[in-house]
């Protein structure tokens, strides 16, 4: 079906090809071989190279991949969908709502996917895909229980299938969540909300600077996928840098590696007028919420470098970082916030770091090398998504 714009959507037409509360097995073979399908034709597609987002997508979506998440669910031959999930992808991150489709198909749900207000190129390539998918004889089953939308969060028609559901999926501002909270829905209704959540990344200095050029390029490409190609929108992409090490040290590497990451960002990164405005205006918040002018490094690239502010719970986005160095890997867990989700290391092996939050009651979700930041997958935010979008039957 293809986007259906608030018009259409409103006029309901297309209620009458929409098979809601359609449910599947966690197991059935037919969802994860469309999902292969649509793999394929990504990572074939020519135009999709442009956008590594949809690459990295196109990845997750391997029968490999899927195969491998579902045998993690032991009981998953007693398990089914709920039926229909309604999902609120967040306005700023173009290929978020496929992820949360695909967590919704694999736990074997039909879903209405309320796209962003603002239609990306990669969104437009990969709901032309899908749809493509479903039109073959063997996946049309499937594709009427899948349905893409363009409206606002107030819309009767959005509110009238919020309160048919079985599930509700919404990732957005705490506010946003607030708002969907109180509409109708079902009693049994399966709810997951991703509010506000911050992330950062943590760099050993000593194993930074022992890298050779073409690793610490390397690694400046992975730091930029974490953060830029989202604009540090992304609730993964890291706004905090810990520098781990001795002064000297720590002072030596992250000279290195902002001029390693400057260059990446002048053959590569544009800022928007607009964006670099409210760069500015996030800039003046951190001022004022700090008491007095923050030290903050420029140098000639889009990499803004806040010290002597640790706090973190202001936007950090465009390029915004806040630096800390720390002497002992034991000074991390005062530094980490409430609402912590990703720490991305290097240096640092994930286990390492966690074994050392561990008794400090480990305030974050996921430890994970730079680079993968971005990786979204089926356990998301301290969330097992197959489990809680399923239901198991108990026989016996």
């Amino acid at each position: 079906m293809p986007i259906l714009n608030a018009v259409a959507f409103e006029r309901g037409d297309w209620a009458a090809q929409f098979d809601f509360g359609k449910a599947w097995p966690c197991d059935a073979p037919v969802l994860v071989e469309m999902l292969h399908s649509v793999s394929g034709r990504i990572l074939r597609d020519k135009a999709c190279r442009a956008f590594p987002d949809l690459a990295t997508f196109g990845y997750f979506c391997r029968a490999a991949n899927t195969k491998r998440a579902l045998e993690g669910l032991t009981d998953r031959a007693r398990r089914f969908g709920w039926g229909t999930v309604v999902h609120i992808a967040p306005a700023n991150i173009p290929i978020n709502f496929a992820f949360s489709l695909v967590m919704g198909l694999l736990a074997g749900n039909s879903g209405i996917i309320r796209l962003p207000s603002r239609i990306f190129p990669q969104t437009e390539l990969l709901v032309d895909i899908f749809d493509d998918i479903l039109a073959r004889p063997e996946f049309q089953d499937i594709g009427k229980g899948i349905a893409f939308v363009q409206t606002e969060h107030d819309s009767a028609q959005l509110k009238q299938a919020i309160a048919r559901a079985q599930g509700l999926i919404v990732w957005g501002g705490d506010a946003t969540i607030e708002r969907f909270r109180a509409y109708e829905k079902a009693p049994r209704c399966a709810e997951v909300y991703f509010p506000n959540r911050v992330s950062s990344a943590l760099l050993e200095a000593r194993q930074y600077l022992d890298l050779d050029a073409t690793a610490q390029t390397d690694l400046a490409r992975a730091f930029y996928n974490d953060s830029f190609l989202v604009d540090q929108n992304a609730c993964s992409s890291p706004g905090i840098m810990f520098w781990l090490g001795d002064q000297e040290v720590v002072q030596r590497a992250k000279s290195v590696f902002w001029q390693q990451l400057a260059t990446l960002l002048r053959q590569e990164y544009e800022i928007d007028p607009v964006a670099k405005i409210d760069k500015v205006l996030d800039v003046m918040a951190i001022n004022m919420a700090a008491g007095d002018p923050v030290s903050i490094t420029r140098d000639a690239s889009e990499a803004w470098q806040v010290h002597g502010y640790a706090q973190g719970d202001l936007p950090l986005r465009f390029g915004l970082f806040i630096e800390v160095e720390l002497s002992s890997l034991t000074d991390l867990a005062g530094y980490l916030r409430p609402n912590e989700q990703t720490l991305t290391t290097f240096g640092v092996a994930p286990e390492e770091v966690y074994a050392n939050l561990k008794t400090d009651g480990c305030h974050v979700d996921r430890i994970v090398p730079v680079g993968q930041a971005l990786d979204i997958g089926l356990l998301w935010d301290g969330k097992d998504m197959l489990s809680t979008l399923s239901r198991r039957v108990q026989v016996g």
